[in-house]
């Protein structure tokens, strides 16, 4: 297999594993700190961490086209409403329950697609997103780990938001550098919340709680582990094809369900661990057509590179003067 592929599925691998620690640290934090300010603080930290590529890299380079604000907007705003959506839940249900909802993304993709881009999909990934929208229901049942209404509608939030804020970050990049995104969805989930906050909006009218020692090295951790599972995500698909990496997202509900039981959650009962199995190999149905069309043509490279390397003559040792 190409180096290059093994990296970015290790990249990928370590992203995921970032991201779910980010996700453990904003349950830490929210056994004390509401759940809205907590999603300010990993929106704030991020800018803060960030802020050095602001100051010396450009916003465009000069291969990028003119204009792409509309598509700016709407992924900084949609990737901000997907976290704070995910924050809630992470706060009020169970962290592998809260992480299944917002990997759902894929399947709300091909909805969208279907919809409004008119897109075509063979019959496997029809069958595999209706499989997936299956494994949801079973996770949206009220009686399973008290998750409630709003349970329901924030983590359809946040893997419907997330799937619009990838939809548009495929446009996004003909227009900006690749920092440009995660920088922009940091600032509108700093202003998001801090609106949120002040205008004492329900569920989240919760008090502002000053956050106090130990829980300022909890909030650093957040942002550091956030901001690095961003980097290796961007990494990952910089190095390898989206359809090889993509699938190895979903290690990320392995290591939060883990994570979530060190932290007191209870292990997932038989309904919620089959609705989480069938959204995790939705995922990996809908994305199956390009992982092997990907796969397939890392071959052919790798075939076509070895053939060329066959036909250059080696070089004759110069004889001795």
């Amino acid at each position: 297999m190409n180096r290059y592929i093994i990296q970015g599925i290790l990249a990928m691998l370590f992203s995921s594993f970032l991201f779910s620690l980010m996700s453990a640290e904003a349950k830490v934090l929210m056994q004390t700190l509401p759940a809205m300010e907590v999603a300010f603080f990993r929106g704030f930290t991020m800018l803060l961490l960030l802020l050095p590529i602001l100051i010396k890299s450009p916003l465009k380079s000069p291969k990028h086209k003119n204009g792409g604000w509309f598509f700016l907007l709407s992924r900084s705003i949609t990737g901000g409403l997907s976290f704070i959506a995910f924050f809630y839940n992470i706060a009020t249900i169970s962290l592998g329950t809260a992480t299944a909802f917002a990997q759902s993304m894929p399947l709300y993709i091909v909805l969208l697609s279907l919809i409004f881009l008119r897109e075509r999909f063979n019959l496997g990934v029809i069958c595999a997103t209706i499989i997936g929208f299956g494994g949801i229901l079973l996770i949206c049942n009220p009686q399973v780990e008290g998750i409630g209404i709003l349970n329901i509608i924030f983590g359809i939030i946040s893997g419907l938001c997330m799937a619009i804020a990838f939809l548009n970050l495929r446009a996004l990049k003909d227009y900006f550098n690749a920092w440009v995104a995660v920088f922009a969805t940091g600032v509108a989930m700093s202003l998001i919340t801090l609106a949120i906050w002040l205008c004492n909006i329900a569920p989240f009218n919760n008090a502002w709680a000053m956050p106090r020692g130990l829980e300022w090295l909890h909030i650093g951790l957040l942002g550091i582990f956030g901001t690095l599972g961003q980097h290796y995500l961007t990494r990952a698909y910089m190095l390898a094809p989206a359809g090889i990496v993509a699938p190895i997202d979903y290690t990320r509900l392995v290591f939060s369900i883990f994570l979530g039981i060190l932290l007191g959650d209870s292990l997932p009962n038989l309904t919620t661990s089959v609705g989480i199995v069938l959204i995790v190999l939705a995922g990996i149905g809908v994305g199956l057509p390009i992982l092997l069309a990907d796969m397939k043509h890392c071959t052919k490279l790798s075939s076509s590179f070895r053939a060329k390397e066959s036909t250059i003559p080696a070089k004759k040792p110069k004889k001795d003067s």
